[in-house]
């Protein structure tokens, strides 16, 4: 079978996709997880990295898998899915599909990100119930951990990568959370749409926030993943 490279998203970790590795490994891939630079430590750790530490990270990892395989499938979430389309661009001929994940082209504004806190704080305190607070919980926790400069390198990225999008043209599957609370969801249809891939495939789930591989539809969207880099 084939051997993938699952990227995780900003200030994550390889938790973000879930049970896709294993159940990519169930069906008989090879799956090689890492963790991007200047995560999964401390906020000063993030602090240090810029977004071509971030993206070295990953290349490290996919350079080691070229010298062992032929072709690799690249799978990214979220930030995640901007290094994966860079690789794919920079290592076009040995990358089997690229399979992306709440991938940002669009995203909230800080602006939107804080209304949105405080959306969710007055409907909170109408006692709406539990899933409201760890929603807010979720909202602070996200601003108080992400250094301004890490938000300044991950802007960066976006730029950097969003004039690639067009140049795409090995297998490509997007999936998309319609109630993404990050990332704009037209993000997905302007992959789709530029991407010259011949063989390119558009999932919207309409239940599911940015979290995709974690959220109420994760199963359908494990599955989806499995069948398309099976199919490739």
């Amino acid at each position: 079978m084939g051997v993938c490279l699952l990227i995780h998203g900003f200030t994550g970790a390889p938790s973000d996709l879930g049970q896709l590795g294993d159940r990519l490994r169930d069906a008989g891939h090879t799956v090689v997880m890492p963790t991007l630079a200047g995560h999964g430590g401390s906020r000063m750790e993030l602090e240090r990295v810029s977004w071509l530490d971030w993206i070295h990270s990953a290349e490290k990892e996919l350079t080691a898998l070229l010298k062992e395989h032929q072709q690799v499938h690249l799978v990214g979430f979220s930030m995640g899915g901007l290094i994966a389309t860079y690789l794919a661009n920079k290592y076009r001929d040995r990358i089997r599909s690229l399979t992306l994940l709440s991938t940002p082209i669009y995203t909230i504004n800080p602006k939107q990100l804080f209304k949105t806190i405080a959306e969710a704080i007055q409907k909170s305190m109408r006692n709406t119930g539990g899933a409201r607070d760890e929603d807010v919980q979720r909202y602070l926790a996200k601003v108080k951990s992400t250094p301004v400069r890490a938000l300044v390198h991950f802007r960066r990225l976006v730029q950097t990568v969003k004039p690639l999008v067009e140049e795409i043209e090995m297998p490509l599957l997007v999936v998309q959370g319609e109630l993404d609370d990050l990332v704009e969801a037209r993000s997905a249809t302007y992959i789709y749409e530029l991407a010259r891939s011949q063989t390119k495939e558009l999932r919207l789930y309409p239940q599911s926030r940015h979290m995709i591989c974690v959220d109420c539809e994760s199963e359908q969207v494990m599955a989806e993943v499995v069948g398309f880099i099976g199919a490739q």
